[in-house]
């Protein structure tokens, strides 16, 4: 059946005026979305000014022994809630027990138990991460005397433990960034009887992501390295948990695991004995240099490229005859170490390197990346 041409027009008129009212109702939608998220940023910035005054006076001038910190209305209290956990790495001693003690007259903690569980995961992530910050697992001894005229006085009555038990199923969430927060918690609290939970999380991940995780596990601090090496299987059985063993070492420079490591070396595995030499570089104690000169000409060449970043660290001027042959080495990775590393030993190791460059009877390996290294340490002024 023909479509009607006198019928065109019109419903052309009536798409376009549809059209319009769609774009201008979008318009007006997108206007006062914006408008309500200015006036909520206002308001916050408005409390936020007022607050920090009052926390000024009430923690450091004593306004807490002569009344209240000041009204905060009860739909400001999630606001109150992260003002205050911006102060908690700034804050210690009674202080910060204060501040924790405004934190829990306002009664969120009650609510932890079902955020923990609740649908959304940034609400299950906000309340471990709250958890954290106000550290609801330690001691209730711990509190403030008690002040009168406090709004939303926090009763001691109140069981504060447990709540580091209820964050420990959030290592298995589904959602990434909800474990990391709850495995930051755990270790935040620096509680070791949740180490073994959270390593056996991190060991989950890939090699690679290990690593990324290693700032999480330093939470627990160097208590960990100990509880570590009574507790990890062998690592002839298992080496992978004494990879993060040995990076925790140079993490927090504990030299008292320098002779478990001089022990891990001897484990036939190439991961673990270059995470090993990794820490040898930065624990920098010239007495192993010749336990790593021995590594020198490991079949494995990530092995052989850690020797290369040790060789100059450990030992000095001295080590240049014993980094040359490594110039040669037929893996880039190697070669660049070893030419970075006399780079890095000042006027003995430029001298060898620009013998090298010049040198026609050298390895052509040798003197390109000796030529590399000489200007790239020329273009930043280390020459």
């Amino acid at each position: 059946m023909p479509f009607p041409h006198g019928l065109l027009l019109p419903i052309l008129r009536w798409a376009t005026l549809g059209l319009l009212a769609l774009t201008g109702g979008l318009v007006l939608v997108g206007t006062i979305l914006q408008y309500r998220k200015d006036r909520q940023n206002r308001h916050r910035i408005a409390c936020y000014q007022a607050w920090e005054t009052q926390l000024t006076d009430y923690l450091f001038k004593k306004g807490y022994e002569h009344g209240s910190f000041g009204p905060v209305s009860w739909a400001d209290r999630w606001l109150f809630r992260d003002f205050l956990a911006r102060y908690q790495s700034t804050i210690a001693g009674q202080e910060f027990e204060l501040l924790r003690d405004l934190y829990l007259g306002m009664g969120l903690h009650a609510s932890l138990p079902q955020r923990l569980k609740d649908r959304d995961p940034n609400v299950r992530a906000q309340a471990a991460k709250e958890i954290s910050v106000f550290r609801l697992d330690e001691p209730a001894e711990h509190a403030p005397p008690p002040v009168t005229e406090r709004p939303w006085r926090w009763k001691p009555g109140v069981r504060m433990e447990g709540y580091l038990d209820q964050v420990l199923p959030l290592l298995d969430d589904p959602v990434p960034f909800v474990a990391h927060t709850a495995a930051q918690a755990l270790t935040h609290s620096r509680s070791l009887r949740f180490a073994a939970p959270v390593l056996t999380w991190v060991m989950r991940e890939e090699l690679y992501q290990r690593e990324r995780l290693l700032r999480v596990l330093e939470g627990f601090g160097p208590d960990l390295l100990p509880w570590m090496k009574e507790n990890l299987e062998s690592p002839n059985q298992n080496p992978e948990p004494w990879i993060l063993y040995a990076l925790l070492v140079g993490s927090h420079r504990h030299r008292e695991s320098l002779p478990r490591l001089l022990w891990l070396l001897d484990v036939p595995s190439v991961d673990l004995r270059a995470s090993v030499l990794k820490a040898l570089i930065i624990l920098a104690d010239p007495e192993v240099y010749p336990r790593v000169l021995s590594f020198a000409a490991s079949p494995a060449w990530e092995i052989r490229a850690q020797v290369a970043r040790a060789l100059g660290v450990l030992g000095g001027p001295s080590a240049v005859p014993d980094l040359l042959p490594l110039m040669t080495d037929p893996v880039f990775e190697v070669r660049r170490n070893a030419a970075q590393s006399l780079v890095d030993l000042g006027h003995s190791g430029v001298s060898a390197l620009s013998w090298l460059a010049d040198d026609p009877a050298s390895d052509r390996f040798a003197r390109d990346i000796a030529r590399e290294r000489l200007e790239w340490a020329d273009e930043r002024g280390h020459l």
